[in-house]
């Protein structure tokens, strides 16, 4: 029987516009000059800094992912275009995976399920919606370790009524406000340093739908900047948006995991998932149409996500990892000081159980195996 976890966060993924980073070595690629992560006490104990290079794959290291057998991904949100989604189906469809030898299965899913899952070992890679989520898992028991964050700044914003006139959160002491399953652990963060009292809130369970929040029955609602808001503003709603980046709150999204296990057994194919993932996420950054028809194609039509809403959530999403990564940082890289002030952030505010060893529960390993300084290494022939 696979053990359960507690889902901490409302699920479902989800503007800044930013220029377009140079390519350095075709797909080798840059977000600027400096330092790669700071690397953990486990080294790889294969040699995946040089079994890839910019002119290929050596036999040794094909061999060494073919062993792995195949890698099962699920998503966090179905096929939505949403950062460690739409880059992961790329990937796969581009055959940036096969360039690596490796055999991956890609399966649509939820990430109340996936913790579980990954843990088990019935997955081996999976997406969470943010660093929190990882550190939730840990606190709980999960055999799983993060490996990936795209985003380091928030996904989730709060927005009250635009015909209510609300110049502190703090009015909403003792008000109804809408969510969808919990508060994002960045809002409940906004929240608590204005001092809103959350306790008092009336907490009610609402749909994906935004238009609640003009109908009066909410004072507050927790959206996704790269979902709902595309809609209200579409319709020509009022609203007044609450972003928690403005009130210096920790936060993250588009994490991806691993089975420990896994990882420990084989190291190199971890390592090249990744590698092709981030191949993957730039050349979906450089033909958005293309990657959000991709997702199309495999997304259940009852899900809602038209051509429109895809791109939009892709653009939103893609320009806030650029965006929210340092110029001296990797594409995905982990700073293990800001998962620090994140998880500090979720344990004052009783969100995370303390006890979580941040050094265990990240492993900056891969991603330090296949960057030189911010650049991807990534063989030319497979661009």
């Amino acid at each position: 029987m696979v053990p359960r976890f507690t889902a901490h966060r409302p699920k479902g993924r989800g503007m800044l516009a930013v220029c377009c980073l140079a390519l350095l070595g075709s797909l080798g690629l840059s977000a600027g000059a400096a330092a790669a992560p700071t690397r953990t006490s486990r080294p790889l104990p294969v040699s995946a800094s040089t079994g890839v290079t910019f002119q290929g794959i050596s036999q040794a290291e094909c061999a060494a992912n073919r062993r792995a057998g195949r890698i099962i991904f699920v998503t966090s949100y179905s096929y939505a275009p949403a950062a460690s989604i739409a880059d992961v189906v790329v990937a796969a469809r581009r055959g940036f995976f096969k360039d690596m030898c490796l055999d991956v299965a890609l399966q649509p899913g939820f990430s109340t399920d996936n913790v579980a899952l990954v843990s088990a070992g019935r997955v081996q890679i999976t997406s969470l919606g943010s660093d929190s989520e990882v550190l939730a898992a840990r606190a709980e028991g999960a055999n799983l370790e993060g490996i990936l964050t795209y985003g380091h700044t928030a996904i989730s914003e709060l927005i009250t009524p635009g015909d209510v006139k609300i110049t502190s959160l703090k009015q909403l002491d003792g008000k109804t406000v809408g969510i969808k399953g919990a508060l994002p652990y960045e809002v409940s963060a906004m929240l608590a340093k204005l001092g809103v009292d959350i306790a008092s809130l009336n907490q009610v369970q609402v749909g994906y739908n935004p238009v609640i929040i003009d109908q009066g029955r909410i004072m507050a609602l927790p959206v996704y900047k790269s979902n709902e808001i595309r809609e209200l503003n579409v319709l020509g709603d009022k609203y007044t948006a609450w972003d928690p980046t403005r009130y210096d709150v920790a936060a993250s999204f588009a994490a991806l995991v691993v089975n420990t296990n896994f990882a420990r057994a084989h190291p190199t194919a971890v390592a090249d998932f990744l590698r092709a993932d981030i191949a993957g996420f730039w050349w979906a950054y450089r033909h958005q149409d293309q990657a959000v028809a991709y997702c199309e194609n495999l997304v259940p039509p009852q899900l809602g996500i038209t051509r429109p809403v895809g791109r939009f959530r892709w653009r939103v999403e893609s320009s806030l990892v650029i965006h929210s990564t340092p110029a001296s940082e990797p594409i995905g890289g982990l700073d293990l000081s800001l998962i620090k002030a994140e998880y500090a952030q979720d344990v004052h505010l009783h969100l995370v159980a303390p006890g979580v060893d941040i050094s265990t529960a990240f492993d900056t390993a891969f991603l330090t195996e296949i960057y030189r300084g911010v650049t991807l290494v990534w063989p030319k022939k497979f661009t």
